[in-house]
């Protein structure tokens, strides 16, 4: 019964990783699950394994701070009450610090989060055929299926980051079965309007096979990549986001902040000034959106035409900055630094290395988009936090070896 509860709170805690791309309701559902399966099985108890993870005193601190900068914040009770409740979601790290992890437990994550992608791949496919018209296809965002576009581009090149090492140590899936997965990924990606995830495969692959591969493997994977960024740039899709980008810019340049790249100026410029004029406490938790509409009333930021839609500035760095002034913007590149690092020295291992291709993607996609308080990037980033990285490099139950024709 006690071994059949603990698979049950196992899966329960990594579903939300399967999840994420179809149903955040569905995420938030496993979660609560958990929860409840969590208290029963008492494994609360072992609350000793919880300091001894690096990322532990700057998590809390955070968490505190982001606590005590409603104090201060001026901003209403929604906006304020969407801050705090993405706090909630680092329960997740504390209470996974605490399970018995082994090597056939971890699998579950990287499995049901390839799983979760294959089966918003199968969707987005339906759309393009016409065959599925619950979630039509837009044409200008591309199959993205039931994900958001950007969140979708991100999360497919995480996918492909640890693709290229399954296909090294096939730690996961047969090498057939991993080729499979990377054409019908590299597909969705290059058919997708998510320019934050694309951009991030075109710098973080060829780095990923610099560190993986040597000798003529590493030459041959690099062509590959090449070919593959080349046969990107030719989607239409991709070469109509690009120019629409590069034209947002130059009307910028005019004084013209009305388009996707404008408003993201725009609340880059909002940011920075509130993180200047507020460097020691912010302006609050939360209270970036009534700060921003204050800054455009006393003419400080110019008005826009069409209404103001974007509550934050499209960077998680800088919202810290604006929210919680340098402190907070310390604590969060401390926290994210203390999860990396001993992903980093551990990266010969599937656990290290699956943490720090997730930590790649949310710190470079962090210059583009708000990923600290997006719910589903928030969320997996407390789960992946909570993997048993620093007990890799006791061959946590099977460590695989490198295959040595990649030598």
């Amino acid at each position: 019964m006690k071994a059949l509860l603990q698979k049950t709170m196992f899966l329960f805690f990594c579903l939300p990783i399967f999840f994420f791309p179809l149903s955040t309701a569905a995420a938030g559902i496993s979660g609560g699950i958990f929860v409840l399966l969590y208290i029963m099985s008492g494994y609360w108890k072992n609350l000793r394994e919880i300091p001894t993870r690096p990322w532990f005193v700057p998590l809390t601190l955070l968490i505190l701070w982001t606590l005590l900068g409603t104090i201060w914040s001026r901003a209403n009770p929604h906006d304020t009450w969407i801050a705090i409740s993405r706090l909630g979601y680092f329960f997740f790290a504390y209470a996974g610090t605490t399970l018995p992890w082994n090597r056939s437990r971890f699998r579950m994550i990287p499995g049901l989060f390839l799983a979760g992608l294959t089966l918003n791949w199968i969707v987005g496919l339906c759309q393009w055929l016409g065959i599925w018209k619950w979630n039509p296809l837009i044409p200008r965002i591309g199959p993205v299926g039931y994900a958001n576009h950007i969140f979708l581009s991100m999360t497919l090149t995480m996918a492909l980051l640890w693709i290229a090492y399954d296909m090294r140590d096939r730690v996961l899936l047969p090498r057939w079965a991993n080729a499979i997965l990377a054409v019908a990924f590299l597909l969705q990606l290059g058919m997708g309007a998510g320019r934050t995830g694309q951009l991030l495969f075109v710098i973080l692959m060829p780095l990923a096979v610099l560190v993986l591969f040597r000798g003529q493997w590493r030459y041959w994977a690099l062509g590959g990549i090449a070919l593959t960024i080349i046969g990107m740039g030719m989607s239409p899709i991709v070469q109509h986001r690009v120019q629409e980008g590069l034209q947002n810019l130059q009307v910028v340049s005019k004084g013209d902040y009305d388009t996707s790249w404008g408003l993201r100026v725009l609340m880059a410029q909002g940011a920075l000034h509130m993180g200047f004029q507020h460097p020691i406490l912010g302006v609050g938790t939360g209270n970036y959106a009534n700060e921003m509409a204050q800054l455009q009333k006393n003419h400080i930021l110019p008005d826009l035409p069409s209404p103001l839609i974007m509550s934050q500035p499209q960077n998680s760095y800088l919202l810290e900055l604006a929210m919680l002034g340098i402190p907070g913007l310390l604590l969060l590149v401390w926290f994210l630094w203390a999860v990396t690092a001993p992903a980093w020295r551990l990266k010969a291992f599937p656990e290290g290395w699956f943490v720090l291709v997730y930590m790649a993607v949310f710190i470079a996609g962090s210059f583009s988009d708000t990923l600290i308080w997006g719910y589903a990037n928030v969320f997996s980033l407390a789960i992946l936090a909570a993997l048993p990285i620093p007990l890799a490099q006791d061959d946590l139950r099977g460590a695989t070896a490198t295959d040595g024709r990649f030598a």
